[in-house]
């Protein structure tokens, strides 16, 4: 139940997400070497999901179209004891040099990453398509894109019918309205949190309802090498702050920010 953007500004090139959770998260930033690649990624560490960039400017983004299990995900664990793989799959692919072979490890690895996927440089991006039903399909895109829980390619994929399909196509909407009005990328997370609907309505880009919240936020500057976390101190269990594992001596690419807000 997820929000996933991938924008131009100023120069640019953004990848960003609203991550909605049935539970409240604890989070921590990894900034390590991975297979001799810089990467940051940010992982939940009770269900091990992950998402990030490396150093040579190329960044994944993911949200669900396996929905039952997205919203279910911290029972799932907790029962069957062991987490998605999904996690480890989005680190090696983020281990890759160049975006054809973290392409090639994103749809391959383990099964490959499901539901959609952003896997971006800073001149090119590339959407991914797919589900334990559907072989992977790819978009190139130049433009703004967004994607939410629906199918864009497959149209019996993720949520169909119903308030939920109703809440990602507007989400979707809202989010290209929203992102299209932003003039730095400092404006891009807080035109993402901006609620257009009732406070609890499902219909809006920030999630607030019985069911689903949306905990954090990412943003990815591929360009300039910047990843920043905003996360919402209410909507979180814990935030473990950032582990940095490098040889000694190694001077990091990456800059990394974090930002709590309130609401």
């Amino acid at each position: 139940m997820c929000i996933i953007v991938s924008k131009s500004v100023n120069g640019s090139r953004i990848l960003a997400k609203n991550r909605d959770r049935a539970y409240k998260p604890s989070l921590e930033i990894v900034h390590t070497i991975i297979d001799g690649v810089e990467v940051v990624y940010l992982r939940d560490t009770i269900t091990d999901w992950s998402e990030g960039m490396n150093a040579y400017g190329v960044g994944l983004v993911n949200t669900a179209l396996m929905v039952g299990y997205d919203e279910n995900e911290k029972k799932i664990v907790k029962k069957g004891g062991k987490p998605s793989k999904d996690g480890k799959k989005i680190r090696k692919a983020l281990s890759q040099k160049n975006i054809r072979d973290v392409v090639e490890s994103a749809i391959t690895y383990e099964g490959g990453i499901k539901g959609h996927t952003f896997i971006s440089t800073p001149n090119k991006m590339i959407s991914i398509e797919t589900t334990s039903k559907h072989n992977p399909k790819f978009e190139l895109h130049t433009d703004d894109t967004v994607r939410t829980n629906h199918g864009h390619l497959y149209y019996n994929a993720g949520y169909t019918k119903g308030r939920d399909y109703l809440s990602s196509k507007l989400r979707k909407i809202s989010a290209e309205k929203m992102i299209k009005s932003a003039k730095s990328v400092d404006d891009i997370l807080p035109l993402m949190r901006k609620k257009l609907y009732k406070y609890k309505s499902n219909l809006n880009m920030r999630r607030d309802t019985d069911k689903m919240f949306t905990s954090s936020q990412l943003l990815m500057d591929l360009t300039n090498k910047v990843f920043k976390l905003t996360y919402r101190e209410n909507r979180i269990e814990e935030f473990y702050g950032i582990k940095r594992i490098f040889p000694k001596g190694y001077e990091p690419k990456i800059k990394i920010v974090v930002t709590k807000v309130s609401n």
